[in-house]
């Protein structure tokens, strides 16, 4: 059952991938003209190992206070100073890694395609532990200074004692047959932690045992083929404000309570990729290159950026106030949060991006699909 499971979410993968390059099969968006209000200047720029070509995975970098971390595709995982890119370490640890990284806690972990959770130094990238697990791990992990939460790809998620490796507690949900290829991203917050699964159902688990709290579906499949049935969860949680805010694929963006997990608002909307926050606003480019800023309260769309229409957007980061895109031709896009106007952009590589950029301080840190290693920041013109 495993082996035939995972040959329909490869064929899954592959279609899904085609129709976001053209959704609903008309010609992409130009390029938009835009007025800039914002230099985007390379800080600097390194080759890090070889991204991930045309493979259909996400390997986002991981930012600390240590520095930035970057996988490729052939298991090489690299660490940068921050400021300035100088190379700290490289740790050749051939492994199939598919998850992206977390780096904090003084480790750096991940996962593999062999369905291994492994963790490096901080500081110096030698291996600390490795635990075997039931699948592949398509999604980074999250951590606090005591555990290490992954989810893999049949819907367990595991909790390891962050020094050891070793299982802390284990929680199973049911996967339907039919699933995207990827998994969301949990959260740990308070002493709770945060699931989100492929059957569009968000789960909050006691930190301590891995005992469900309470669980809520915040997508409903909808239509007769299992296609059209497919509500995944595929992308990140964010826990603020003491409410969970969760997006799906052919579903909706919705928010629930986190202690109780009523449903306090839910708009329909397809997403399968990175969202992102900034002093109430809700920052979400949905599936068809569509950009939203939703008030985090109400719900309410407070505008909607339509000139990336079929771009096949990554998710999104916030930067100086700026909500960042990359899209399908390696042009990385700067749209204002408060008006949705395009203020700025540039392009980081024509083959476009291994992830979603990712945003700290003033820097953005973008990682290409060839392996270029990138950090940029605004100027105001």
């Amino acid at each position: 059952m495993r082996k035939l499971l995972l040959v329909i979410v490869l064929i899954a993968s592959y279609f899904l991938v085609a129709c976001s390059t053209n959704p609903n099969a008309i010609e992409p968006n130009p390029l938009p003209d835009y007025d800039a209000d914002y230099k985007v200047k390379k800080v600097w720029s390194r080759k890090a190992g070889k991204g991930i070509k045309k493979r259909f995975i996400s390997l986002r970098p991981a930012v600390s206070e240590g520095g930035v971390y970057v996988a490729d595709l052939n298991g090489k995982v690299t660490a940068y100073s921050a400021d300035k890119g100088k190379r700290l370490w490289r740790h050749n640890t051939q492994d199939n890694v598919t998850g992206g990284l977390y780096a904090g806690y003084g480790v750096v972990i991940y996962g593999t395609r062999e369905g291994e959770a492994v963790a490096l130094s901080e500081e110096d990238g030698s291996e600390l532990w490795r635990q075997q697990l039931s699948s592949e791990i398509l999604a980074p992990p999250a951590a606090n200074a005591s555990m290490a939460v992954f989810q893999v790809q049949d819907d367990q998620v595991y909790a390891l004692d962050i020094d050891s490796g070793e299982q802390l507690w284990q929680f199973e949900d049911q996967a339907p047959t039919l699933i995207l290829r990827g998994s969301a991203i949990p959260v740990i917050a308070g002493d709770h932690v945060y699931a989100a699964f492929a059957n569009g159902k968000v789960v909050a688990l006691d930190e301590r045992t891995g005992s469900p709290l309470w669980e809520r579906r915040v997508a409903e499949p909808q239509g007769r083929s299992e296609l059209e049935r497919l509500v995944d969860i595929n992308n990140n949680l964010i826990v603020e404000g003491g409410g969970v805010f969760a997006s799906s694929y052919q579903g909706s963006v919705s928010v629930l309570d986190a202690e109780s997990g009523q449903t306090y608002w839910r708009k329909d909307m397809s997403t399968f990729d990175v969202m992102d926050s900034h002093l109430g606003v809700l920052y979400v480019a949905d599936s068809k290159g569509n950009v939203w800023a939703i008030d985090q309260r109400s719900g309410d769309s407070l505008w909607r950026q339509d000139l990336l229409y079929g771009r096949n957007l990554t998710g999104v980061a916030i930067q100086d106030g700026q909500v960042v895109v990359g899209d399908k031709k390696g042009y990385l896009h700067w749209i204002d949060g408060d008006s949705g106007h395009i203020t700025a952009r540039r392009r980081h590589h024509r083959k476009g991006f291994a992830s979603a950029p990712v945003s700290t301080g003033d820097m953005l840190y973008v990682y290409g699909r060839k392996g270029r290693l990138s950090a940029y920041r605004l100027i105001p013109r």
